[in-house]
């Protein structure tokens, strides 16, 4: 099995493809209504896939938190945590949208994502890494060094989530 990932913009192949995987995972199968935004056309969200021997089974995005402030204030706001002490803001990225095609699951793609992420994210400049997972895959964060920064809350269209967060 070759993995391979891939880093993008908007607009790029890599774009293209995670568009794909985040409307079979997020929009059909998991009945999500605002998939896409504004943060997805800024230049400094980065978009990743990944390939299995060429085909693409996975995704994720990541971003300063600050341009979720910006460009979604009405997004579900991260709770500050010990890890955010001495930090500057603009060093804080947020890690979403980490989805793996069902032929793909079980295998262990979607660790390999966020690993992925988090380096690409630590050479883009971040010192800490957030994210408001769903509750259910909590697990897969606290396995690649996530721990909860707060309750769970139902800010996103409903659906238990959990914010979460690592030092890079």
């Amino acid at each position: 099995m070759d993995v391979t990932i891939e880093t993008g913009l908007h607009g790029s192949a890599c774009f293209e493809d995670a568009k794909r995987v985040r409307v079979v995972v997020f929009m059909e199968e998991q009945g999500y209504e605002n998939e896409f935004d504004a943060i997805d056309e800024d230049e400094r969200c980065l978009h990743v896939t990944l390939r299995v021997d060429g085909e693409v089974a996975g995704c994720a995005r990541m971003f300063p938190e600050l341009l979720e402030r910006s460009l979604a204030p009405e997004a579900p706001c991260s709770p500050v945590c010990a890890l955010d002490v001495h930090v500057p803001a603009e060093r804080v990225y947020l890690l979403g949208r980490v989805a793996v095609l069902p032929a793909w699951r079980r295998r262990g793609l979607a660790s390999e994502i966020v690993r992925a992420c988090d380096a690409v994210a630590r050479d883009a400049g971040a010192l800490v890494m957030k994210l408001h997972a769903q509750e259910y895959v909590q697990g897969l964060y606290a396995s690649c060094g996530y721990e909860a920064i707060g309750p769970v809350d139902y800010e996103d269209e409903g659906q238990p989530h959990i914010w979460m967060a690592r030092a890079l």
